[in-house]
């Protein structure tokens, strides 16, 4: 993780940017012990729960791409960050467990770059043999292509209607895959910066300069989260954002 000056440090007195640079950088020093992998026994753990409440055996989280807006129009690349909806965003894409814990994060990429295909460059994905054993898998939405780790929803084909068995898996799946958006949800409210970064990105010093305070949330998320989740989050009812 490289060391870098944000934007509204640079306007606030020293003293306060140099604390919050030394707070980020405390709190970096635990990255790889709060979003990690889940060992054997965990992973044993998490299918188990998965198979007995959703009926999806071996499967070990779900996964989901996301926006996060920025305040201002980056000044490169500016394009490749504009969405249909009329602002700029920063693509991650986040894997949790069933107890909407952060297992993986991928965060930085140009809102243009489709899901699949930060997926497919990933990590986890070019090294799946080191993180999946012989039929696990996670559950993502139809975003993601089929593979031998991966179970997205079912396509929807124009003009045709979907058979019931198609409905009947989409709806099982839908049910689990609200962890991941619970998940999103939590992040947004327990961190109110990143509905909105202050920043003008000007390169990648800048991009580099959002992702470390970025990071540090989703850290104190998972710290945050082994208290229960609020009842409120726990309906069917949270509008999926990729829909």
């Amino acid at each position: 993780m490289m060391v870098c000056t944000c934007q509204m440090m640079s306007s606030c007195p020293y003293e306060i940017g140099d604390y919050v640079r030394r707070v980020c950088n405390a709190i970096l020093k635990h990255c790889n012990q709060v979003i990690k992998w889940p060992n054997k026994v965990e992973l044993q753990n998490i299918s188990g729960r998965m198979r007995k409440v959703h009926g999806f055996i071996n499967c070990l989280g779900v996964i989901d791409g996301t926006l996060f807006p920025s305040a201002f129009a980056p000044m490169v690349n500016g394009a490749e960050y504009f969405t249909w909806k009329g602002d700029y965003t920063i693509k991650w894409l986040v894997t949790c467990d069933d107890a909407v814990r952060i297992t993986w994060i991928e965060v930085g990429w140009l809102a243009s770059v489709h899901d699949n295909r930060v997926w497919s460059n990933s990590e986890i994905c070019f090294s799946r043999d080191k993180y999946f054993d012989q039929k696990e898998y996670f559950l993502g939405d139809s975003a993601f292509s089929t593979s031998a780790v991966m179970v997205p929803a079912l396509k929807k084909c124009q003009k045709v209607n979907p058979s019931e068995e198609k409905k009947y898996f989409n709806t099982k799946l839908a049910k689990v895959r609200i962890k991941s958006e619970h998940c999103i949800g939590l992040l947004r409210v327990w961190f109110q910066h990143l509905l909105g970064f202050q920043w003008i990105i000007r390169d990648k010093t800048d991009l580099d300069a959002i992702l470390r305070p970025t990071l540090c949330a989703c850290i104190l998320y998972n710290l945050l989260i082994k208290h229960p989740v609020p009842p409120d989050w726990l309906n069917d009812n949270i509008v999926e954002l990729d829909q």
